[in-house]
């Protein structure tokens, strides 16, 4: 059986995709405070506390702590560099417990800051920053969070709330910025953290939900479903509006208009009515959500009974996958072949429903539905597979595979289609044993009439006698030539190239008369075949005689195309030997030309005895006429 994964690789839809952007830029943001304050240590720039007053506040230990995890962050959104910042976060977990525990908690100084900074080069007014215990557990908690990040479901749940811990932690702390609170004074949840510190804690947090777009918090507000619509309109006003109708009910009570109490009672009404207008207006969007889906369903139901009632039409097995190769569902035929009834064969994996091996190797077939979900192509039509059905019978089947796209161009699944060439085989068996009986028969009448004629070639006395037999053989060779070019094609027609290739290829030399063909390979049908024939040997056997081949300094071409009602434009074209008066209107092959392509292939012939040569054009239909033509003149044999 064929070796296939558990799960195919998909392109992620393109929500997941901005949400790992995001992930990224907030990555890169980390990564430019990080950076920029530890440069601040090596470069002394004299405005820089004038410029951002609060980058002073992060020690040399910080900002490399800082740099490292939005380094992290954004290896993590990068599947093959996972494996760094699950390190990168280990690193970030042992020293900050290492700060925290030994320099916060014991006394003892690790020398981080003198390793990591320019004695020279400190900001003024530097001199005794130390990292705060508050930057330094956010980063802790953050290679926590990083470690068992997209890992086993319970894992994966601790990371999302580890990192919306950060975010409850890092929101305090801003908020009591914007509310003129001395955060390193209150008791938790409050912190000492500086702002740059907190806005890089809050990003790195922030990225590293949005780096799993398949899970959790992210999951949810991406989700194209009215409960992911409800999320996305009322996510800005839970986090946004409390913040802001509390800095106005704390800018109320600074300016004495109320006292604590009354400012908490406006806060909490406040909050009620303008969370209420938002709910409000989301319930509206829920709602027409709503009628579009139940919309959606009316609809989804009738296109289903519409393809229910396709399928069973379908003369063909049809097989549908989703995207990971499971059987969803296939049509009566399908359940036939198979062995396979609908019912068991929904949920398995294709290749186990649909088992096929190479009919002469006896080895698995790649299957088609899953080429077609690997390669987001087409599978062409292929033969020479037998289906194994469930009880283990063979049959010989032509199979093809294509995907299924989604409206997003997302990949659904992919559709298999088969059918049983059981006796398509059969009657292509009784077609080729009829065809080589009537193979036999024809050479078997061919070689009769010839071996009269040579019989009739050695009996002949005289010269007249002995020039007609040798030239009824050399007819008989030319239809005996047609034949086997039929014979080739199993009778579904001749090829003129090779018609004309095998009738001039005896007077091709390298001292001899030039030949010159030009034309498509067109395959003339069955009617067709004999009369052309015919009419090329005769043609060849004057030249040879009279003109352009009679003479090593001429020159013949021949030239074809097919035009507009598929017919066929033939010129025959001699140069260096023109014909002689005498032999000119009076020859079989004049008479075949005239009589044979026009009665019985309604052709139009157009006949030129040029003075440099023989030049002939034939109109011949490759399709039979249905109209009625005149008899045919009677012809008469070559003079002697």
């Amino acid at each position: 059986m064929t070796d296939v994964p558990a799960k195919l690789a998909l392109p992620a839809p393109r929500s997941a995709h901005i949400s790992v952007l995001s992930a990224r830029i907030a990555a890169l943001l980390v990564c430019a405070i990080g950076g920029f304050a530890l440069l601040a240590w090596y470069v002394p720039l004299s405005q820089l506390t004038e410029i951002l007053p609060e980058l002073a506040n992060l020690s040399p230990d910080a900002s490399a702590g800082i740099l490292a995890a939005g380094i992290a962050l954004f290896c993590f959104t990068f599947r093959g560099l996972r494996l760094i910042a699950r390190l990168i976060g280990l690193i970030l977990v042992v020293m900050g417990l290492a700060v925290l525990l030994g320099q916060d908690l014991f006394g003892f100084d690790l020398g981080l800051d003198e390793a990591l900074r320019r004695s020279d080069a400190a900001l003024p007014g530097t001199d005794q920053v130390r990292a705060n215990p508050g930057l330094t557990g956010s980063l802790v908690l953050f290679g926590l969070a990083l470690l068992y990040a997209k890992r086993a479901m319970a894992l994966t749940a601790f990371s999302q709330i580890v990192a919306l811990v950060m975010i409850a932690q890092v929101l305090t702390v801003l908020a009591g910025y914007a509310y003129g609170v001395t955060t390193q004074d209150y008791p938790f949840p409050f912190t000492a953290m500086s702002f740059y510190g907190a806005t890089s804690a809050f990003l790195l947090a922030f990225g590293l939900l949005a780096a799993s777009p398949e899970h959790g918090i992210a999951a949810a507000i991406i989700e194209p479903s009215p409960a992911g619509e409800m999320l996305r309109r009322l996510l800005p006003g839970i986090i946004v509006l409390p913040l802001v109708i509390g800095w106005f009910a704390h800018k109320a009570e600074a300016g004495a208009h109320y006292d604590g109490a009354a400012t908490l009672a406006i806060f909490a009404v406040a909050s009620i009515l303008v969370l209420a207008v938002f709910a409000w207006t989301t319930i509206g969007a829920v709602r027409r959500a709503d009628r579009d889906r139940n919309a959606a369903l009316m609809e989804l139901r009738g296109q289903r009974e519409w393809l229910s009632t396709t399928l069973g039409s379908i003369g063909d097995g049809v097989i549908a996958t989703d995207p990971n190769g499971s059987v969803l569902l296939l049509n009566k035929i399908a359940e036939e072949l198979t062995g396979w009834p609908g019912v068991d064969a929904r949920g398995r994996p294709i290749w186990e429903v649909f088992h096929v091996i190479d009919e002469g190797t006896r080895k698995p077939v790649d299957d088609p539905a899953l080429k077609a979900l690997r390669e987001r192509t087409v599978t062409r039509l292929e033969s020479g597979a037998l289906l194994v059905t469930r009880d283990s019978k063979e049959l010989p089947v032509e199979h093809s595979g294509a995907p299924i796209i989604g409206f997003d161009g997302s990949l659904a699944g992919a559709v298999l289609i088969f059918r049983d060439v059981t006796e398509r085989r059969r009657a292509a068996q009784r077609q080729t044993m009829l065809v080589g009986e009537l193979n036999h028969r024809v050479k078997n009448s061919l070689a009769i009439v010839q071996s009269l004629v040579q019989a009739s070639l050695r009996q002949a006395t005289s010269k007249p006698a002995q020039a007609m037999a040798q030239t009824l053989a050399e007819r008989l060779q030319a239809l005996h030539r047609a034949h086997d070019l039929l014979l080739e094609s199993q009778w579904s027609g001749a090829s003129l190239k090779a018609m004309v290739e095998r009738e001039l290829d005896p007077y091709r030399r390298e001292d001899g008369p030039k030949i010159a063909i030009r034309g498509p390979d067109v395959l003339l049908p069955p009617q067709c075949t004999s009369i052309m024939a015919m009419t090329l040997h005769e043609l060849a056997t004057n030249a040879v005689k009279y003109g352009a081949l009679s003479q090593n300094t001429g020159q013949l071409g021949i030239s074809w195309r097919t035009g507009r009602g598929n017919r066929l434009m033939l010129v025959w074209e001699e140069r260096g030997s023109p014909i002689p008066p005498a032999r000119r209107n009076n020859g079989f092959g004049m008479q075949l030309i005239d009589k044979g392509i026009r009665h019985n292939l309604g052709g139009e012939t157009k006949v030129d005895f040029r003075p440099t040569g023989l030049y002939i054009e034939l109109n011949v239909p490759l399709e039979a006429s249905k109209e009625p033509r005149p008899a045919p003149a009677p012809v008469s044999a070559p003079a002697a």
